[in-house]
């Protein structure tokens, strides 16, 4: 029986929160058969993998688990990508769950679109204030179940806010991705950057439903979307930027097109981060960070001139640096 969906879920150090995540993947038996639970165990040290091969006993040729060395997320998510059986994959973090899975394989029954897009509901946990806070991250500006030109919608001014294009609102057809693979960087943080522009570019159609999917707890402990985790993975944040610029240069687009519009726009402030996101740190280190960043992007596409390419070149760097604090 052909697949409808595949759920590609990593699996590292959850066993606190592994047993939700697949739970809410529990629906009527009918609606299960149609999907391909995929469970990659990334060389676990804690019972997380022990817990979710339980799953793969109980709901057989639904769930099933591959378990292989530690090689980091974007690897679980490119033999993920690679051994999906489902027409559609979702990504989905083993610290995360979903609702309303009926609803969404009721809709890619009859869906064709090559991207479907959701709500996520972000739940946001501060330890040290013991602080809960719950916000609702929404699809706007498109019309519910109509099927758009991904080659003619204005992806700048509809959908280019608040992370909608994350991989938490998104639903790919399993096709429009798997041409890149290997699609994410292995063995470092921030390999899901690269969805959003390898969703933009591949996908032909698009189409949003006016309900919540996915559940997403931020700002847990260890994760690399923690301030204090960034700095610590500076390095690998700056491999991805280049990687996200050099995935959109490498995938010409016909200049007629929105896409090219869209690409247009925002590469110049991919550039920018290099020139800008260094600043807080000591000034040796700062200045250091950023003058790396501009040998690589003069070596890499000289004509590149973006205001603050202009005002790096034009002063020195106390000033600049100055100058990027007060206008961030």
């Amino acid at each position: 029986m052909k697949k409808l969906l595949s759920i590609v879920i990593p699996v590292y150090n959850v066993e606190a929160y592994i047993k939700k995540c697949l739970d809410s993947l529990i629906i009527a038996p009918e609606l299960m058969d149609k999907m391909d639970v995929l469970i990659v165990n990334d060389g676990t040290p804690d019972r997380s993998a022990e817990i979710s091969r339980e799953y793969v006993k109980r709901f057989p040729g639904v769930f099933r688990q591959i378990d292989k060395e530690n090689g980091g997320h974007g690897s679980v998510w490119n033999l993920g990508l690679k051994e999906a059986e489902g027409k559609y994959t979702r990504f989905l973090d083993s610290d995360d769950w979903l609702e309303n899975l009926d609803m969404l394989l009721e809709k890619l029954e009859t869906c064709d679109a090559d991207l479907v897009l959701t709500h996520t509901i972000c739940h946001v946990y501060k330890v040290k204030q013991d602080e809960h806070l719950d916000w609702r991250l929404e699809i706007k500006d498109m019309d519910f179940g109509r099927m758009y030109d991904a080659n003619a919608f204005d992806w700048l001014n509809n959908l280019d806010h608040s992370g909608v294009l994350l991989h938490h609102c998104c639903t790919y057809k399993t096709e429009v991705l798997r041409q890149y693979l290997p699609l994410f960087l292995e063995k470092q943080p921030y390999d899901d950057n690269i969805l959003k522009p390898a969703a933009i570019i591949g996908s032909g159609s698009l189409v949003a439903y006016d309900f919540a999917l996915y559940h997403y707890l931020m700002y847990r402990e260890g994760q690399s979307i923690s301030a204090n985790v960034q700095n610590k993975n500076i390095e690998a944040k700056i491999k991805s930027q280049k990687y996200l610029i050099e995935f959109v240069e490498r995938h010409r687009l016909p200049e007629d097109s929105s896409k090219y519009l869209y690409f247009r726009h925002r590469l110049p402030n991919l550039y920018n981060y290099g020139y800008k996101s260094f600043v807080g740190f000591p000034y040796k280190e700062a200045k250091a960070y950023t003058v790396n960043w501009d040998k690589w992007v003069r070596s890499h596409n000289p004509s590149i001139k973006t205001e603050w390419t202009k005002l790096y070149h034009l002063l020195p760097f106390w000033m600049y640096r100055i100058l990027v604090k007060i206008k961030s």
